[in-house]
């Protein structure tokens, strides 16, 4: 029965730090996109990163293992949002400066 509770704790832990990572990087990325640069949200994960990597921040497995899956999850919503910025250059490019008839 132990080996049992061990292994749920462990699949608890590892999908619930996965969950927690990519809605912290998708947090990030919605409230950059509103500023018009969402792709620099998801690197701000990095801070948590460096201030863990410097025992500023509690050690604790949930928290380590969220910050691992929270820097893997940041690639694809950084290349996301430089996509999403790119598209937004464009759409503005074609349709001409602002008051331009």
């Amino acid at each position: 029965m132990h080996m049992l509770l061990v292994i749920v704790g462990s699949i608890g832990l590892i999908v619930g730090s996965a969950a927690a990572a990519v809605l912290l990087c998708w947090a990030l990325w919605s409230l950059f996109r509103l500023a018009g640069h969402p792709a620099w949200g998801p690197p701000l994960v990095v801070v948590p990163v460096i201030l863990w990597a410097a025992n500023l921040l509690p050690n604790n497995d949930f928290l380590r293992l969220t910050l691992v899956f929270a820097v893997l999850a940041a690639i694809p919503f950084c290349v996301e949002g430089r996509a999403w910025r790119i598209a937004q250059v464009e759409q503005r490019r074609a349709t001409g400066p602002a008051g331009a008839s």
